[in-house]
Protein backbone atom coordinates (compact mmCIF):
# COMPACT_ATOMS: atom_id res chain seq x y z
CA UNK A 1 0.00 0.00 0.00
CA UNK A 2 1.91 3.36 -1.05
CA UNK A 3 1.74 6.19 1.28
CA UNK A 4 -1.18 8.01 -0.51
CA UNK A 5 -3.15 4.80 -0.02
CA UNK A 6 -2.77 4.64 3.58
CA UNK A 7 -2.78 8.63 3.89
CA UNK A 8 -6.16 8.20 1.61
CA UNK A 9 -7.37 5.04 4.37
CA UNK A 10 -6.84 7.22 7.71
CA UNK A 11 -8.63 10.25 6.15
CA UNK A 12 -11.21 8.37 5.27
CA UNK A 13 -12.02 7.28 8.57
CA UNK A 14 -11.21 10.34 10.69
CA UNK A 15 -14.94 12.59 9.69
CA UNK A 16 -16.70 8.56 11.59
CA UNK A 17 -13.80 8.68 14.66
CA UNK A 18 -14.62 12.73 15.33
CA UNK A 19 -18.00 12.71 15.37
CA UNK A 20 -18.40 9.45 17.79
CA UNK A 21 -15.44 11.48 20.09
CA UNK A 22 -17.53 14.68 19.66
CA UNK A 23 -20.86 13.16 20.53
CA UNK A 24 -19.29 11.01 23.47
CA UNK A 25 -18.03 14.47 24.48
CA UNK A 26 -21.57 16.10 24.33
CA UNK A 27 -23.15 12.91 26.21
CA UNK A 28 -20.40 13.42 29.46
CA UNK A 29 -21.50 17.40 29.20
CA UNK A 30 -24.86 16.83 29.59
CA UNK A 31 -23.96 14.46 32.32
CA UNK A 32 -21.62 16.98 33.52
CA UNK A 33 -24.60 19.82 33.26
CA UNK A 34 -27.13 17.78 35.42
CA UNK A 35 -24.72 16.64 38.36
CA UNK A 36 -23.69 20.24 38.73
CA UNK A 37 -27.14 21.44 38.42
CA UNK A 38 -28.50 18.66 40.99
CA UNK A 39 -25.19 19.18 43.18
CA UNK A 40 -26.35 23.20 43.34
CA UNK A 41 -29.79 22.32 44.61
CA UNK A 42 -28.35 19.88 46.99
CA UNK A 43 -26.17 22.35 47.95
CA UNK A 44 -28.17 25.61 48.32
CA UNK A 45 -31.02 23.19 50.22
CA UNK A 46 -27.67 21.81 53.05
CA UNK A 47 -27.15 25.72 53.51
CA UNK A 48 -30.92 27.19 53.83
CA UNK A 49 -31.10 24.17 56.52
CA UNK A 50 -28.20 25.16 58.63
CA UNK A 51 -29.65 28.69 57.98
CA UNK A 52 -32.58 27.09 59.40
CA UNK A 53 -30.81 25.94 62.81
CA UNK A 54 -28.55 28.77 62.93
CA UNK A 55 -31.83 30.78 63.40
CA UNK A 56 -33.52 28.61 65.69
CA UNK A 57 -30.40 28.22 68.54
CA UNK A 58 -30.16 24.24 67.44
CA UNK A 59 -26.36 25.33 66.44
CA UNK A 60 -24.50 28.39 66.85
CA UNK A 61 -23.40 29.96 63.98
CA UNK A 62 -19.58 28.17 63.49
CA UNK A 63 -17.85 27.75 60.52
CA UNK A 64 -16.49 24.39 61.46
CA UNK A 65 -19.93 22.95 62.08
CA UNK A 66 -20.99 23.79 58.66
CA UNK A 67 -20.63 21.18 56.72
CA UNK A 68 -21.86 19.55 53.47
CA UNK A 69 -23.53 16.01 53.22
CA UNK A 70 -21.34 13.30 51.76
CA UNK A 71 -24.31 13.70 48.73
CA UNK A 72 -22.73 16.94 48.03
CA UNK A 73 -19.15 16.19 48.48
CA UNK A 74 -19.44 12.69 45.82
CA UNK A 75 -21.49 14.44 43.20
CA UNK A 76 -18.56 17.08 43.51
CA UNK A 77 -16.07 14.56 43.13
CA UNK A 78 -18.33 12.64 40.58
CA UNK A 79 -18.17 16.22 38.15
CA UNK A 80 -14.63 16.25 38.47
CA UNK A 81 -14.50 12.63 37.25
CA UNK A 82 -16.89 13.27 34.31
CA UNK A 83 -14.40 16.71 33.55
CA UNK A 84 -11.22 14.93 33.97
CA UNK A 85 -12.65 12.59 31.01
CA UNK A 86 -14.11 15.41 29.06
CA UNK A 87 -10.51 16.37 29.06
CA UNK A 88 -8.94 12.84 28.38
CA UNK A 89 -11.13 12.73 25.12
CA UNK A 90 -10.78 16.01 23.61
CA UNK A 91 -6.62 15.28 24.17
CA UNK A 92 -7.55 12.29 22.32
CA UNK A 93 -9.26 14.11 19.64
CA UNK A 94 -6.57 16.66 19.01
CA UNK A 95 -3.92 13.66 19.15
CA UNK A 96 -6.00 12.27 15.85
CA UNK A 97 -6.09 15.34 13.91
CA UNK A 98 -2.81 16.33 15.19
CA UNK A 99 -1.12 12.83 13.42
CA UNK A 100 -3.28 13.29 10.27
CA UNK A 101 -2.05 16.84 9.94
CA UNK A 102 1.99 15.16 10.52
CA UNK A 103 1.12 12.30 7.77
CA UNK A 104 -0.45 15.40 5.03
CA UNK A 105 2.91 17.50 6.12
CA UNK A 106 4.90 14.05 4.69
CA UNK A 107 3.30 13.33 2.01
CA UNK A 108 3.43 17.36 1.03
CA UNK A 109 7.21 16.69 0.97
CA UNK A 110 7.41 13.58 -0.48
CA UNK A 111 5.09 14.56 -3.42
CA UNK A 112 7.42 18.42 -3.60
CA UNK A 113 10.54 16.55 -3.82
CA UNK A 114 9.30 13.96 -6.60
CA UNK A 115 8.15 17.33 -8.52
CA UNK A 116 11.40 19.05 -7.72
CA UNK A 117 13.15 15.50 -9.12
CA UNK A 118 10.96 15.34 -12.38
CA UNK A 119 11.71 18.80 -13.00
CA UNK A 120 15.21 19.13 -12.96
CA UNK A 121 15.45 15.77 -14.69
CA UNK A 122 13.59 16.85 -17.87
CA UNK A 123 15.61 18.64 -20.40
CA UNK A 124 15.29 22.66 -20.81
CA UNK A 125 13.86 21.71 -24.36
CA UNK A 126 10.97 19.90 -23.05
CA UNK A 127 9.88 23.28 -21.40
CA UNK A 128 6.64 24.55 -22.84
CA UNK A 129 8.16 28.34 -23.16
CA UNK A 130 11.04 26.93 -25.45
CA UNK A 131 8.79 25.22 -27.20
CA UNK A 132 6.73 27.97 -28.48
CA UNK A 133 9.63 29.96 -28.92
CA UNK A 134 12.04 27.85 -30.42
CA UNK A 135 14.61 30.34 -31.07
CA UNK A 136 13.10 30.88 -34.71
CA UNK A 137 11.25 34.27 -35.86
CA UNK A 138 8.24 34.33 -37.27
CA UNK A 139 7.30 36.76 -39.86
CA UNK A 140 5.82 40.13 -39.50
CA UNK A 141 6.46 43.19 -37.52
CA UNK A 142 8.82 42.85 -34.17
CA UNK A 143 7.47 43.62 -30.91
CA UNK A 144 5.77 41.14 -28.74
CA UNK A 145 3.10 38.49 -30.26
CA UNK A 146 1.02 36.61 -27.57
CA UNK A 147 0.64 33.03 -28.22
CA UNK A 148 -1.63 30.46 -25.90
CA UNK A 149 0.11 27.54 -24.77
CA UNK A 150 -2.04 24.76 -22.49
CA UNK A 151 -5.02 27.57 -21.72
CA UNK A 152 -2.27 30.49 -20.14
CA UNK A 153 -1.12 33.29 -22.36
CA UNK A 154 2.88 33.35 -22.59
CA UNK A 155 4.56 36.49 -24.44
CA UNK A 156 6.95 35.76 -27.31
CA UNK A 157 9.67 37.85 -28.10
CA UNK A 158 10.02 37.95 -32.20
Amino acid sequence: MSFLDELQANLDSLPNILQKKYALLRDLDKSLQDIQRQNEQRCEQEIEDIKRQVRSGNIKPDNSLARFSDEALDEQKHSIRIADEKVALAVQAYDLVDTHIQQLDQYLKKFDEELRREREAAPATNSPAASVDGGARSGGRGGRKNARSNGSILAVSV
